[in-house]
């Protein structure tokens, strides 16, 4: 990761239902943020990695229903931190100032100051990343192999 990580990243169907009203009045306010916007399927795979590779954030737009939000595990699984809604799911996962940030759920003026504050502090969206890449190792990548899971298993019953 020799490259620096620039500017932030919007995944998903460009609906008001996601956000992109919210988001999009949010770059108005704030048009110093570089913001890609990715539709729904339009990138994946080894594609969607690179794009996550060289971004500096992640932003959610909505308060997210999922249970665990795919995006968000995306995210922290490739150190970057999310800026999202402080309602729903995501909300739920996000430390703000550790591992993202939290704006008013629907007000696009306190996403611009979350989106102003991630372009001035470069070096602490950084930090944030490799706070949500370790979480996402510590919370979601279980360190239990077949072996280790059913080799104590059969030990403890031959005693």
């Amino acid at each position: 990761m020799s490259e620096t990580r620039r500017g932030g990243v919007f995944i998903g169907e460009l609906s008001r239902e996601n956000g992109i009203a919210v988001l999009r009045q949010a770059l108005l306010l704030f048009p110093g943020a570089a913001i890609e916007l990715i539709p729904a399927g339009k990138l994946e795979g080894e594609h969607l990695q690179e794009r996550l590779e060289r971004a500096a954030y992640l932003v959610l737009a909505a308060a997210c229903d999922e249970p665990m939000p795919r995006r968000v595990m995306e995210a922290f699984a490739n150190a970057l931190p999310v800026i999202a809604a402080d309602e729903g799911s995501a909300a739920a996962l996000i430390e703000p100032g550790r591992n993202g940030l939290l704006f008013e759920a629907g007000s696009a003026r306190d996403l611009a100051r979350r989106l102003a504050w991630a372009e001035a502090f470069p070096e602490k969206m950084r930090q944030m990343g490799e706070c949500a890449r370790a979480d996402y190792l510590a919370r979601f990548i279980a360190d239990w192999s077949y072996q280790r899971l059913f080799g104590e298993r059969r030990s403890r019953a031959r005693l």
